[in-house]
């Protein structure tokens, strides 16, 4: 391994700073058309011009891509977080042990469940507000439950003998975020 030695290295500058050698720079330079030729310093020349002209330009490139990369961020900044609701169907245990347990306190509606899907029906209109009372019940069946309504008949439009039909399907939501 080299031995590094500070003294060798100051030398050496003072050598290449001293007045002789700018006075020998400056000769070389006044010097050079005569030893390489007009064309080749104007070739030279513009070469340096060019290479001047890609530095400009990158830094100018650079500059407006730094200044769009502080845009992106700022817009980002700006961007709500936007939940997300997601359905999961409550399993059908729970909601044939619902049905069972609210079936007796409504005489006039039934209230039947399949599939994790609820059926409330009755057979005359006169009990509209016990059907409805089913329904609001069934709305409150559960710990986070949502009903989502799959059919709902009135009068003639039902088709199996019944005056009044709902059907609702039994979620629970979960917000993701």
């Amino acid at each position: 391994m080299k031995k590094f030695d500070i003294h060798s290295i100051n030398h050496k500058i003072n050598h290449y700073l001293s007045p002789q050698a700018m006075g020998d720079f400056n000769k070389f330079l006044e010097e050079m058309p005569a030893r390489a030729g007009k064309a080749a310093l104007i070739l030279a020349g513009a070469m340096w011009f060019l290479a001047g002209l890609a530095v400009v330009y990158a830094t100018t490139v650079a500059s407006d891509v730094a200044n769009i990369r502080t845009e992106l961020v700022k817009s980002e900044a700006l961007k709500p977080v936007v939940p997300r609701l997601v359905k999961t169907p409550v399993d059908n245990k729970s909601v044939q042990g619902f049905a069972d347990r609210v079936n007796p306190l409504y005489r006039d509606v039934a209230i039947t469940a399949e599939k994790g899907i609820i059926s409330i029906t009755s057979s005359d209109g006169r009990y509209f507000g016990a059907f409805r009372e089913a329904i609001n019940h069934a709305y409150n069946g559960g710990q986070r439950w949502r009903l989502d309504l799959k059919s709902l008949c009135v009068g003639r439009e039902c088709s199996n003998g019944t005056f009044l039909t709902g059907k609702f399907s039994v979620n629970t939501l979960k917000i993701e975020r």
